[in-house]
């Protein structure tokens, strides 16, 4: 009889024990599963960019993480590799996912699922469990679009061509753009107006230089921080509709654009198509319906080619690349003209 008891009891006393190891085990993995995925979405969504080799950068580094084989987001304490995480992309949240599109235009969000097979050492003493038990996370990432922007902004607004988001503003991807304006007298000399301008007006005529006041006013060294340090000082921030008070005067910008520039970790690429940096040279900025008074009609990104300054009394040109992704290197998936943000939803 005593034996009987000290069996059951034992039984009991392995029970409790297997729920409170395995199950704890379980949640262990659980959460460095989904600090994977996570972390691999996040970063995912900053590669989508409209085009096929962004999915299949995002798809990349989805697949191995932020980091690659080197990232600390693994599992079993950061001893075990997540093996083949499932990618899967969509043009709206709710939308269908899939896993190789056709194509990457409108391709905003990215799906990750991680799967890991974790070892039982107690349940499986009970009949029909068995000895291992498989561990899921899932996170979804994506470009998500805002109506306003503060801090990030550049200092610089373009004048829009065609007051029409749908229409790019007029612009070109790959073409130059002034993001600051020569003195007026400057203009109608050669190299006074960059590529893109060229035989354009500016609405607000002289006083439209293209460096904007983001609350830092007309100091040289307020601009400098609001160029290199993205500060912003408004009380509100820039959405559509929202008058632009330009900077007046000519302002040396260039060394405070060259102080960004070298910052970044690719000063060589002599365009954007070549580029591979941290995002130091791409700038998010509103575009302007060039009217008097200046208002904001959308948002865009530029990226500075180097020699894209020079002196006092020349313009700085930026390329045009697309719809504006705010702290990213890359434009955005998302229709032209607006403004998106990196999050994870779910």
């Amino acid at each position: 009889m005593t034996l009987f008891a000290t069996a059951a009891g034992m039984t009991v006393f392995i029970g409790m024990l297997g729920l409170t190891a395995d199950l704890s085990r379980m949640y262990i993995v659980k959460n460095e599963l989904q600090t994977f995925v996570d972390a691999a979405a996040l970063a995912a969504a900053y590669e989508l960019d409209g085009t096929t080799q962004g999915i299949s950068t995002a798809r990349s580094i989805a697949t191995s993480g932020p980091n690659g084989a080197s990232s600390p987001n693994r599992w079993h304490f950061s001893t075990q590799l997540v093996s083949a995480p499932e990618v899967s992309f969509a043009q709206t949240l709710a939308g269908t996912y899939q896993a190789n599109p056709a194509t990457g235009s409108g391709y905003r969000f990215v799906r990750v699922t991680a799967t890991a097979k974790l070892p039982l050492y107690f349940l499986r003493v009970f009949p029909g469990v068995p000895n291992s038990k498989s561990i899921t996370s899932s996170a979804t990432a994506g470009q998500g679009k805002e109506t306003s922007i503060g801090e990030g902004v550049a200092p610089f607004s373009p004048d829009a061509h065609i007051a029409d988001k749908a229409q790019e503003f007029g612009f070109t991807r790959g073409q130059m753009y002034d993001l600051k304006w020569a003195p007026p007298g400057q203009r109608k000399k050669a190299g006074g107006v960059c590529a893109g301008d060229v035989g354009f007006t500016p609405g607000g005529g002289s006083s439209d230089r293209g460096y904007i006041d983001i609350g830092q006013g007309n100091g040289n060294s307020a601009l400098h921080d609001a160029i290199v340090n993205m500060d912003y000082h408004l009380a509100e921030p820039l959405s559509e509709g929202t008058a632009i008070d330009h900077v007046q005067g000519n302002k040396h910008v260039g060394p405070a654009l060259e102080e960004r520039f070298y910052q970044d970790t690719d000063t060589t690429a002599a365009d954007y198509a070549h580029y591979s940096g941290n995002g130091r040279r791409v700038l998010v900025v509103p575009v302007n319906n060039a009217g008097s008074p200046a208002l904001v009609v959308g948002f865009a990104q530029f990226f500075l080619r180097p020699g894209s300054w020079n002196n006092n009394n020349d313009p700085v040109c930026g390329e045009y690349i697309g719809p504006a992704l705010e702290g990213a290197a890359k434009p955005g998936a998302g229709a032209p003209g607006n403004l998106y943000k990196v999050k994870l939803f779910r």
